[in-house]
């Protein structure tokens, strides 16, 4: 009798540490969000306690004029959008055929309880209001064609602001009943890995 587990390819770990992110959404004169609209941007920041790529901090920002990225490793955030954000449904409706890069340092303020604030020089994120806190597992998160092992506690929220070189970009993020609590386009994951 075989009493062996199945064999399995094995995931090699990619990324420890925190990913925030913010879809903006049109909103009317009155600040309502427009019903249908697409996101104009998607803004992620990544906080790496280790990576494959490198540690620290880096945003990325996604419109449909080009992706930018703010840190102090141009690699690192590269890598981050090539391989991991441009895969997020929230990103893809944004290309990425390139990447613009703009070094910035941050200071970051993280709450569970509260959310998240990223200022930098010359960007900045917040992203606030924690509506909810669950376990998040996907053995098989899609990466394009291929596909990581993801795990995080989600914490989506309420709102979120995005500024680039002191202009506060407009939007709001949106709210939307998922199947295990609220979800929205504001969100923090902390305590993530993923393994490719």
């Amino acid at each position: 009798m075989n009493t062996s587990a199945a064999v399995t390819a094995r995931r090699s770990l990619a990324f420890i540490g925190t990913n925030a992110g913010l879809a903006l959404h049109p909103v009317d004169a009155g600040g309502l969000l427009l019903p249908g609209e697409p996101a104009s941007c998607f803004a992620s920041f990544w906080m790496a306690d280790w990576s494959r790529w490198g540690v620290g901090h880096a945003l990325l920002v996604a419109t449909r004029q080009g992706w930018r990225s703010y840190g102090t490793d141009a690699f690192f955030a590269a890598s981050l959008a090539t391989e991991l954000t441009r895969h997020f449904p929230e990103a893809a409706r944004f290309p990425l055929d390139g990447i613009s890069h703009t070094g910035d340092e941050f200071d970051v303020e993280l709450d569970a309880g509260q959310g998240l604030r990223a200022t930098g020089r010359k960007a900045e994120l917040e992203i606030s209001g924690v509506l909810d806190r669950r376990q998040f597992a996907a053995p098989n998160f899609q990466l394009g064609n291929a596909s990581a092992a993801l795990s995080n506690v989600y914490l989506p929220c309420s709102t979120g602001r995005l500024t680039e070189f002191g202009v506060e970009w407009p939007g709001a993020a949106t709210m939307y009943p998922g199947p295990l609590g609220p979800a929205s386009s504001a969100f923090l994951a902390v305590a993530e890995s993923r393994a490719l």
